[in-house]
């Protein structure tokens, strides 16, 4: 975690999370005087928090492109690593080593989140397994999916028993695919989840590249549903920043998902076909599991790659399979408790991911619809 540079230098923690601050209170504990800044690439992020300051990376430019920087992200510094050099960052000044016992505390608070009940959860729904652009190796298996649309009268249902049995204990529903947009019963699906949801977030997770083709209905509904939009970017010809201006313009929530604000990269999540993988072991060390909670036909998952491994099983004519008990039945579970505990516990499905290859900041590219895709 050194960066040879001069001690009146200032430093810049590039990523502000779990990891970044905890380097940034060691290096304030050891040296209060020192000027020590963030950088991160979401809007939301960037200010003034507690008298902390996190800049863009423009500002990096602007002001402090001969600072010493720390990029600080345990899955993800390559990808930032190659935005620093991007913006003219010398290598010399930029530093990818982590504390090992930073890193262990992260791994390990991750790790026993999982399988820790949470209090409230999102969750996220397929309303059709199709999309327009169809990322090499995604792990909803789009590029290989047929469109599998949702049927309205069954969303309908499961959004009724999910209000019912998880009340109190949801706060973001995702209306996802896919890519949504292409589903053309859409805003039925807004206007459903918002009729059973009514306190808790809506919202559309879309790639952008439809939205400058709605009409005025869409954004009517959107806004009066109060449902927002979860925007990945990609490196595509799409003016981004121009379709936030429109989208905000008309009242409608824009949010970038995840780090995806600063163009989205692909990774690798190998799956085990012989089903060898030690199951704990792959929960513990997954990011999605107890996190991308998907609900699929009345059935809710700890994670998104086991529901909607049926694409794959079909494509490439394989048998990966998914147990009744790989998902726990809303309609049979007695009470939100025992459903948080369900979702924060390895599945059956967990020995088919081969969660220690996976990889990260890949060049994104379009699918060629090769196995190798999602296996080693």
């Amino acid at each position: 975690m050194s960066v040879d540079k001069e001690s009146n230098t200032p430093l810049i923690i590039f990523g502000y999370a779990a990891v970044g601050k905890k380097i940034y209170e060691r290096i304030k504990k050891e040296d209060s005087h020192k000027r020590v800044f963030f950088c991160d690439n979401s809007k939301d992020k960037q200010g003034i928090h507690g008298g902390v300051m996190v800049l863009s990376l423009e500002d990096v430019v602007t002001g402090y492109n001969d600072a010493a920087f720390i990029v600080a992200s345990l899955r993800h510094s390559k990808q930032m690593y190659q935005q620093l050099i991007d913006v003219g960052i010398p290598t010399e000044n930029i530093s990818l080593d982590l504390p090992d016992d930073i890193i262990g505390e992260e791994l390990a608070r991750e790790q026993k989140q999982r399988m820790t009940a949470l209090d409230s959860i999102h969750v996220e729904v397929n309303i059709n397994k199709d999309c327009n652009l169809n990322c090499t190796g995604c792990d909803h298996f789009a590029p290989i999916a047929e469109a599998d649309t949702l049927e309205l009268d069954i969303f309908k249902k499961d959004m009724i028993r999910l209000a019912d049995v998880m009340a109190g204990h949801i706060h973001r529903i995702i209306l996802l695919g896919g890519e949504p947009l292409l589903n053309k019963d859409l805003l039925e699906y807004v206007r459903i989840a918002r009729i059973c949801m009514p306190d808790t977030e809506v919202f559309i997770a879309t790639n952008g590249i439809l939205l400058g083709k709605m009409d005025e209905i869409f954004w009517s509904v959107l806004k009066e549903n109060k449902t927002g939009l979860l925007v990945t970017k990609y490196p595509v010809k799409l003016d981004y920043d121009a379709l936030r201006k429109k989208v905000e313009e008309k009242g409608i929530v824009w949010k970038y998902l995840g780090s995806s604000e600063s163009g989205r990269s692909l990774w690798h999540f190998p799956l085990d076909l012989t089903g060898k993988q030690n199951a704990v072991d792959s929960f513990l060390h997954c990011a999605n599991a107890n996190s991308c909670h998907t609900l699929e036909r009345g059935r809710l998952y700890t994670c998104s790659i086991a529901p909607n491994i049926k694409a794959f099983n079909r494509f490439f004519e394989k048998n990966v399979p998914l147990a009744d008990d790989d998902g726990i039945d809303i309609y049979k579970a007695k009470s939100a408790d025992e459903i948080l505990k369900f979702l924060a516990k390895p599945i059956h499905f967990c020995r088919y991911c081969n969660v220690k290859k996976r990889t990260y900041d890949h060049p994104w590219r379009v699918s060629k619809k090769k196995i190798e895709e999602w296996t080693l």
